[in-house]
């Protein structure tokens, strides 16, 4: 085994993609006061690091835009979106692909639909795929827990929140661990 000496997750090769996370479809998904805290804290993660952040909303106009206590990152664009995956939309797929990352971090509602539809499509075109699955919710933790599985036997990664916090650091001694671990302690 060789020394480490680089991050788990490249930070400057990563995006996130924040996926439907609206008004009134929140209410309606188990555990939706955790996927926002952990949303804000990924938002505060990009914002640390610099990571370009894309929001989707499905169906705005009869859903509703995003959930008024998630927080957007500074580095953020919003796109709506008529299909399940966020490839349907083509102005959204012109800034996914202008963005050119490897690393894509995924999260959202409803995790057996439109996280679902998008993972395998990122997948489908060979990108590193790190589905947040305490940042994703269905209607019932039964769809949520078979998309995950699902996600994973496709080969994307299944992770935490605190596993992409820490992932884009290398050790302790970095300049933001206090800031990622004061993060921690204030949620």
């Amino acid at each position: 085994m060789r020394l480490m000496k680089e991050p788990l997750i490249n930070k400057d090769d990563t995006l996130y993609i924040c996926i439907d996370e609206q008004a009134k479809l929140i209410p309606a998904v188990c555990d939706a006061d955790t996927v926002i805290k952990n949303t804000n804290m990924l938002f505060r993660v990009a914002d640390m690091h610099n990571i370009p952040v894309l929001v989707t909303e499905q169906y705005p106009k009869g859903l509703g835009g995003t959930d008024e206590r998630v927080k957007f990152p500074k580095n953020y664009k919003l796109f709506a979106k008529d299909y399940f995956s966020i490839f349907g939309t083509e102005d959204f797929v012109n800034e996914f692909n202008s963005i050119n990352k490897n690393n894509i971090v995924v999260f959202g509602i409803e995790a057996h639909v439109c996280v679902y539809y998008s993972v395998v499509h990122l997948l489908e075109n060979g990108y590193n795929v790190y589905v947040v699955a305490d940042a994703c919710a269905s209607r019932t933790a039964e769809s949520k827990s078979t998309a995950l599985e699902q996600m994973r036997i496709l080969g994307a990664n299944i992770v935490t929140t605190e596993m992409i916090m820490f992932g884009h650091i290398e050790n302790c001694k970095v300049s933001c661990f206090k800031e990622v671990s004061k993060l921690l302690k204030d949620n």
